[in-house]
């Protein structure tokens, strides 16, 4: 048997299967290179293409024409390595509650032991928060805190968390802490900005042109600024260990190679 739809109701038909494709995908993924990579853990690249990881306790970072080399065993494992700015990296070491700074040659700046300065403090995150500041989580007394190494000071306390951060990640303006049931951000002046539930196994949290992008069960996922809920990207075949994104070039690590990828995020 045959139907005739109306020309209007065909149209209208079309354009909301369009628009439901569109808005349940906000982004493209295009393939740009695979490369093998040796790595305990990849950490990102640079504007510039360099490369920073982490092998056998040393930070290397590898550019086009050499590879240079950071280690300080003596302070044991590296925790985390910041390097939102490439001028300054932040180098963590918890087991000795220790951040190292270094400049783009993985020169030695400024070393920051938590436990020697006055009104010492135990610390499980620090990062870059700009201006000789750092964002750090006081596990003493479970909360954020803005500190400014030059002076050896907490410039900003932020309130008490019920639960340890599990990761911490941040810009110069906004700091994201993770606990095991939520997503906390907060500014620089003390404000909480947002706080919602989400699940333990995620990590690697990364801000990027406001949105937050995730790991989780080795997919990445990605929550829009005005959304609660995160979205898997489409990437086949790919077990994703870690993941960086840097001007519009998405980099993911599986243990084995490096992949890159150009990722257009839709303009809202």
């Amino acid at each position: 048997m045959y139907f005739a739809f109306p020309m209007k109701v065909l149209i209208f038909f079309l354009f909301v299967c369009y628009q439901s494709t569109t808005l349940a995908q906000s982004y493209s993924v295009t393939k740009l290179k695979e490369s093998p990579l040796k790595a305990d853990t990849f950490i990102g690249a640079d504007n510039f293409q360099n490369l920073y990881y982490t092998s056998r306790n040393t930070l290397y970072k590898k550019g086009s024409k050499e590879v240079i080399e950071f280690a300080a065993l003596n302070l044991g494992e590296i925790t985390s390595v910041d390097l939102i700015n490439p001028l300054k990296l932040i180098v963590f070491y918890r087991e000795s509650n220790t951040v190292v700074v270094l400049d783009n040659t993985l020169a030695e700046i400024r070393r920051i032991n938590f436990s020697t300065i006055e009104n010492f403090r135990n610390v499980s995150q620090a990062t870059n928060a700009g201006d000789r500041r750092l964002w750090i989580f006081n596990t003493d007394i479970q909360r954020l805190e803005l500190f400014d190494y030059n002076q050896n000071k907490v410039i900003t306390e932020f309130p008490p968390t019920l639960l340890p951060a599990l990761e911490l990640t941040s810009n110069f303006n906004v700091s994201w802490v993770k606990t095991k049931n939520t997503i906390d951000s907060y500014t620089v002046y003390g404000s909480l900005i947002n706080s919602y539930p989400t699940e333990e196994q995620i990590h690697n949290i990364t801000e990027y042109k406001d949105h937050i992008f995730v790991i989780s069960d080795e997919k990445l996922h990605y929550k829009e600024k005005n959304t609660k809920e995160f979205t898997p990207i489409e990437i086949p075949e790919i077990k994703v260990k870690q993941f960086s994104i840097k001007a519009e070039i998405l980099y993911i690590y599986d243990s084995q190679f490096l992949t890159s990828y150009r990722l257009n995020l839709s303009k809202e």
